[in-house]
């Protein structure tokens, strides 16, 4: 199993904006339909007093294996999930992603 992390660093005025627009986003990409994909999370951030303020939005998908995530982005669905994406000074920062493979 594979699970990717794809980080999104928003700024604290735009973050309802964007929870919105993950939302709706999500719909439109048919990730679901994919061979070997399993799950998918959409995590919001949130705050801790006494902590650093979190801004990170996070899509966590888990796959079968590395071949399915890796053939979903090649895939139309990929191209169409990243099609109208939110304006730049929405971000705080570069997204990131991040792969791991499950120990078993």
């Amino acid at each position: 199993m594979v699970t990717v992390f794809t980080k999104f660093p928003i700024k604290e005025e735009f973050k309802e904006e964007y929870a919105k627009h993950l939302k709706e986003a999500v719909v439109k990409h048919e990730m679901d339909k994919q061979p070997g994909y399993v799950a998918m999370k959409l995590l919001a951030p949130q705050s801790i007093p006494h902590m650093s303020e979190n801004n990170m939005f996070v899509i966590e998908t888990s796959w079968e294996d590395m071949k399915s995530f890796m053939a979903y982005t090649q895939s139309d669905a990929f191209k169409k999930s990243h099609e109208n994406m939110p304006p730049r000074e929405w971000f705080a920062g570069r997204p990131a992603v991040e792969v791991y493979e499950s120990i078993e």
